[in-house]
C-alpha cells in the first residue's frame, strides 16, 4: 500500500467507489434526529435521511466526531502499513471536527504515528475534490508534503457555486456566515452562495425567481473560469438528482471537463444546506494536472 494513508470526513460526500479505489479512510460526524443518534453515511444515507427529514419533528442538529473517534482511526491507518497520515477536514469555522483531529494528532504522537492535518476551509465535494487528488498523488507514490500541495493547489484554485432553496436551514443550524445579510429578503429570492477563503459561507449574489438565478448561476461561473478551460468538476445534490444533472450538463457544454463527480449531500452537510439545494465546484486543470 502508499506510504501515505489520506483521512476524511463524512462532510466529504465523496462516492464510495471512489473512497474504495483511492483507499481513503472516513472518519463519520452525527446526524441526531427527534432522540436518535446515527453515524452520517456509515448508519444514515443520503436517500434515507432525506425522507426523515421531511417527517421530523424538530430540525436535525449534527455534531463533530470525537478525538477518540480520531485516534482510532490514525491507529487503523498506521496498523494497516501506513508510514504518515494526511488528514483533511471540513472548514473549521463550520465544525470543531478539524480541532477533534488536531487533538487526536498529538495523543497518538506519544505513539509515534505521523499525522499532518489540514483544514481544507470548504465542505461536502469541495472538500471532497481536495481530497481525491491528493488520495491519487498517494496511490502513485507521492510523499505527504507532495500530497499536501496537491490538495492545497485544489482548495485554493476552485470555485464553488451553491444554490440553495432556502436559506432556513442553514440560519437554523447557525452555519449562516456572512449570507446572513440574505435574510428576511423578499419572497422567491434565490440566493447563489459559496465558500469565502476563510471557509465561511459567504453570499455571491440574491436574485428573484428560480430560472433568473440559473441564469446567473453560470453568468458568475464564467465570470470566475473562462468557458473552455479544462476542469475537474461536480455536482453535489441534496435529493435533487434529475434538476442538478441538467445543471451539469450546462457545464459540460461550457467547459472541457477532464474529471467528473456526481454525488449526494450527505446527512450532516444537508442538515445545513437544506434540501434541494445544488452546488458545483470547478478546479482548473494543469498540464501536469
Amino acid at each position: 500500500m502508499s506510504q501515505v494513508k489520506i483521512l476524511t470526513d463524512s462532510t466529504s460526500d465523496i462516492p464510495a467507489n471512489l473512497r474504495e479505489e483511492l483507499n481513503i479512510g472516513v472518519v463519520p460526524l452525527k446526524v441526531h434526529i427527534d432522540g436518535e443518534s446515527f453515524l452520517d453515511g456509515v448508519t444514515l444515507h443520503a436517500d434515507e435521511f432525506y425522507q426523515k427529514l421531511k417527517q421530523a419533528k424538530e430540525l436535525p442538529t449534527t455534531s463533530q466526531p470525537s478525538p477518540h473517534a480520531f485516534c482510532e482511526a490514525f491507529r487503523e491507518a498506521a496498523k494497516q502499513g501506513a508510514k504518515q497520515i494526511l488528514s483533511i477536514h471540513l472548514s473549521s469555522l463550520l465544525s470543531g471536527t478539524y480541532q477533534s483531529a488536531m487533538l487526536a494528532k498529538e495523543m497518538v504522537a506519544e505513539e509515534g504515528i505521523e499525522v499532518e492535518v489540514m483544514d481544507s476551509k470548504s465542505v461536502s465535494y469541495a472538500l471532497g475534490i481536495s481530497v481525491v487528488a491528493a488520495a491519487r498523488a498517494a496511490k502513485e507514490g507521492k510523499s505527504l508534503e507532495e500530497c499536501k500541495a496537491i490538495a492545497e493547489r485544489y482548495r485554493k484554485e476552485q470555485e464553488l457555486f451553491v444554490l440553495v432553496d432556502t436559506l432556513e436551514f442553514l440560519q437554523k443550524g447557525g452555519r449562516i456566515g456572512k449570507a446572513s445579510a440574505l435574510v428576511g429578503s423578499l419572497l422567491n429570492i434565490k440566493p447563489i452562495l459559496s465558500i469565502s477563503d476563510e471557509g465561511e459561507v459567504c453570499p455571491i449574489d440574491k436574485v428573484r425567481g428560480k430560472n433568473k438565478a440559473i441564469s446567473r448561476f453560470f453568468e458568475l461561473m464564467q465570470k470566475k473560469i473562462a468557458p473552455g478551460t479544462a476542469v475537474s468538476a461536480a455536482m453535489m445534490h441534496a435529493d435533487y438528482l434529475e434538476e442538478g444533472e441538467k445543471l451539469f450538463q450546462r457545464v459540460e457544454e461550457m467547459y472541457d471537463v477532464k474529471e467528473k463527480v456526481i454525488t449526494s449531500i450527505g446527512p450532516v452537510v444537508g442538515t445545513h444546506a437544506g434540501p434541494k439545494t445544488i452546488a458545483i465546484t470547478l478546479v482548473p486543470l494543469h498540464e501536469n494536472g
